[in-house]
């Protein structure tokens, strides 16, 4: 781990299921889809509680479904997967991510990657977490508690390395 020398913050990161559980929940309810399930669910038991002595069976079994589906099946079905994900990273030696001048530094195990502060999609300050996107599909969560007392300077690094358009909630 040459980085080791060079790098201003290191986080040895291995998230639990509730911080992946927060994520996958996030990341599910994000932008648009965001805003298509607060209309579903919203409109929903908006109709149920309004309109249910005009509702046949059948419209309010539907109703409920839809309720039930982004309320209780959801959350379920990505808690489940974010089990499933913590059981398979528990396998692997833990991620290391060295932050230095230059970008970030990714290490696992044996295995290294590189990424500039220019090829960081964004970064989001997020409750109990940061997350760096470094693409569309990869992200890297570092809890707050990884960061120890160093969060407040470690975040001070990410507003100087990053432009604003790129960070949120830092």
């Amino acid at each position: 781990m040459e980085a080791d020398k060079e790098s201003i913050f290191s986080f040895t990161i291995q998230p639990t299921t509730m911080q992946l559980w927060r994520f996958f929940v996030h990341y599910a309810n994000d932008g648009v889809r965001k805003a298509v399930n607060v209309i579903l669910v919203g409109g929903s038991l908006l109709i149920l509680l309004v309109g249910r002595r005009e509702l046949t069976v059948q419209q309010t079994l539907l109703l409920l479904f839809v309720v039930v589906l982004f309320l209780v099946w959801q959350p379920v079905m990505l808690y489940l997967k974010a089990l499933t994900k913590v059981r398979e990273m528990e396998k692997q030696p833990p991620l290391v991510l060295c932050f230095t001048e230059e970008g970030v530094v990714l290490f696992r195990g044996e295995e290294e990657g590189r990424i500039s502060w220019q090829e960081i999609q964004r970064v989001e300050a997020l409750g109990s977490m940061v997350i760096i996107y470094e693409d569309r599909v990869h992200a890297s969560l570092i809890p707050r508690t990884a960061m120890g007392n160093q969060e407040k300077d470690f975040l001070e690094m990410l507003r100087q390395k990053l432009p604003r358009w790129k960070r949120k909630g830092v």
